[in-house]
């Protein structure tokens, strides 16, 4: 069941997204898929509500918001480490494009000295 209320959360949190993003693909879908991610989010509160009463909802909401913050420092995690890893590549590359262009400059002015 756990498995099953992740998903109806990535969808609700996707569509919230998309309609806050303003994709104009399809709004009428994605207005559509929005308002049945509200709905989906709504029952869920009235069902925690009805058997864990206002600290369960509480409980909940609390969660939630964890889940979301650790999923938003996890992606700036992994764009981090992206960047220090592209960072470090770019540097080696220009090391090794100056390096080289400096051999091969020496190796010119050796070969074709007068």
């Amino acid at each position: 069941m756990g498995k099953d209320l992740n998903k109806v959360f990535q969808f609700i949190d996707g569509t919230k997204a998309a309609q806050k993003s303003g994709n104009k693909n399809d709004p009428l879908s994605d207005y559509i898929a929005y308002e049945k991610a509200l709905d989906m989010e709504k029952q869920l509160m009235e069902v925690i509500w009805q058997t864990r009463g206002s600290k369960g909802v509480a409980t909940f909401k609390r969660m939630r918001t964890q889940a979301t913050e650790r999923d938003r420092q996890s992606k700036y995690a992994d764009i981090a480490r992206k960047n220090k890893i592209l960072n470090f590549l770019s540097i080696l590359l220009g090391l090794g494009i100056t390096l080289g262009g400096g051999g091969l400059l020496i190796w010119a002015a050796i070969e074709f000295k007068p």
